[in-house]
């Protein structure tokens, strides 16, 4: 890295964290807006029944067990003037963007099986793109800078731009559905904005990223493997924590319409008063949990941080016995997401880093194709397990804004600790996992430190 070309914060220009925050504007809608609007666009507007439109959402994962991890190996060796990075994410902008309208502007077509098909095969493309950028996006965090607290700066840009997407994919995508009445036609106008939004973002991150050091691969035989980061037993066990928890929002999130419909008072509203206020509270809050990482280390901070955000998930039970239990459940959301978000994404490069020391091999998109590939797992899983427990239940599909009297008692329970209850308790599924990772991260330090 030529230090000539750094500024005296360690990064290429002033303008790279603000630059490389924004980004997180395209994963933050990717990851909410369909988890939150896809599953009950596809019931509740398009008749599909629910445990078919969940593994819909999952037979994309079949395609992304290969392409991801590939992905990040491709990264690892693309050697342009543009950099490793920033042409992958340039491409993903704009498949990612395109691919998210078609997803939610299926043509009429005979059956809902044929429906079926067309949201299957522009989710894979959405996905698709969501990994063409976010794959080389969130390796430039590891590559960029050998500092752990710079990295921890940029991340919580990162932190708080994501809550800013969180809330355009959480309250506002809502808002922009019901303004054109909740049916398809809302859900198409929605889709185009925000689409137009997150490439505003990801189309920031390209250009504003220019200038970073372009090093060169020293890849070898025996990395070859797509699956060689698991060798990291650090990096797995955080992984595998990361899989848990994102199965778990993706359950959360995915039940929340339901739930406001038929628990909480079908109020279009809603669903944007939560977001809005998870929103703020992560903003205001990240640098808390900043400044927490200097005292106890990140994988304490991220334990406590996951039990909080388990208890969050938890006492959304309580919104349905009014605004008090609402809001209790809203300030646990925000204060937690901050500190979740945050974790999640600064301690992968710091892993990155100890593996690069160890090897001398640069491979962050080989770790960063695996990570993200973890991320779609969870989600898609998480999506797939609300439609099956949806269909389980009973639910009857394909009523629009209209509240189905007939619901069973079966039903509606299910809905109601699908959001709440059940996805708590798989969050704090993955504590274990996490103080493995933390383990395996010290007993390697000692090692190089031994070395050294």
């Amino acid at each position: 890295m030529n230090q000539n070309r750094l500024t005296a914060s360690g990064l290429p220009t002033r303008w790279f964290a603000p630059s490389y925050g924004m980004g997180s504007l395209g994963p933050a809608i990717f990851i909410l807006t369909p988890q939150i609007l896809l599953l009950f666009f596809m019931t509740e507007i398009l008749s599909i029944p629910p445990g078919a439109a969940g593994l819909g959402i999952l037979i994309p994962k079949i395609w992304e067990l290969v392409f991801d991890p590939l992905l990040g190996r491709w990264s690892d060796r693309l050697n342009t003037r543009w950099g490793r990075r920033r042409p992958i994410m340039a491409v993903g902008a704009i498949v990612f963007s395109i691919a998210f309208v078609m997803m939610f502007s299926p043509p009429n077509l005979s059956s809902w099986q044929s429906t079926l098909a067309w949201i299957v095969v522009f989710y894979t493309l959405t996905s698709t793109g969501y990994s063409l950028f976010t794959v080389p996006y969130a390796t430039l965090l590891a590559e960029v800078t050998d500092n752990p607290h710079t990295r921890t700066r940029i991340a919580a840009w990162r932190s708080a731009i994501l809550a800013l997407g969180f809330l355009l994919a959480g309250a506002v995508a809502p808002l922009l559905v019901s303004s054109k009445g909740g049916g398809y036609d809302g859900y198409t106008y929605m889709s185009i904005i925000i689409a137009l939004i997150a490439f505003a973002g990801m189309a920031s991150a390209v250009i504003g990223t220019g200038g970073t050091p372009t090093k060169q691969s020293q890849l070898n035989v025996k990395s070859g493997s797509i699956l060689a980061p698991f060798q990291n037993r650090a990096f797995s066990w955080l992984w595998i924590a990361f899989l848990i928890q994102m199965l778990s929002v993706a359950l959360s999130t995915a039940m929340l319409p339901f739930y406001s419909k038929y628990w909480l008072g079908n109020d279009p509203e809603t669903i944007s008063k939560l977001f809005l206020g998870l929103t703020l509270l992560t903003v205001a809050t990240t640098w808390c949990w900043t400044w927490l990482a200097r005292r106890i280390g990140k994988h304490n901070g991220f334990v406590v941080a996951t039990i909080l955000y388990g208890a969050a998930t938890a006492s959304l039970w309580l919104a349905m016995y009014g605004p008090v239990g609402f809001w209790f459940a809203v300030i646990l959301f925000g204060i937690a997401n901050a500190g979740q978000q945050l974790f999640c994404f600064a301690i992968v490069p710091d892993i990155i880093a100890q593996q690069r020391q160890k090897t001398g091999v640069d491979d962050e998109g080989a770790f960063t194709g695996i990570w993200i590939w973890g991320e779609k797992i969870g989600l898609a899983l998480g999506a797939g397990l609300a439609g099956l427990i949806l269909q389980v239940a009973g639910f009857q599909q394909g009523s629009g804004s209209t509240v189905i009297e007939q619901q069973s008692p079966s039903a509606l329970l299910a809905v109601a600790l699908s959001v709440s209850i059940l996805p708590g308790i798989i969050c704090i599924l993955s504590l274990p996992a996490i103080m493995l990772s933390k383990k395996r991260v010290i007993d390697i330090s000692r090692n190089l430190n031994q070395y050294d």
